[in-house]
């Protein structure tokens, strides 16, 4: 958690710095709030083996999805 903190903080600009890491707290928080609330009914359902699966199984896809768009920025600001 520190080292996004950090990251975030040195790559915003000043005025945003405010709601950017607002917004890392928030969703930290709102991630610890609802874990529960979403994996005790689905460990439930189904087992917690296959709730670890899926749980890994989002992490990798949100993973992908974020660094194909990362390298879309990257290679979009640059001129042909």
């Amino acid at each position: 958690m520190p080292n996004i903190n950090v990251c975030l903080t040195l790559s915003t600009p000043v005025a945003l710095r405010g709601r950017i890491l607002g917004g890392l707290t928030t969703s930290f928080f709102l991630g610890q709030f609802t874990s529960p609330l979403v994996s005790q009914p689905l460990s439930t359902w189904l087992s917690l083996s296959t709730t670890y699966r899926l749980a890994g199984g989002l992490m990798l896809a949100v993973t992908a999805l974020t660094l194909s768009v990362m390298i879309r920025w990257k290679y979009s600001d640059q001129e042909p």
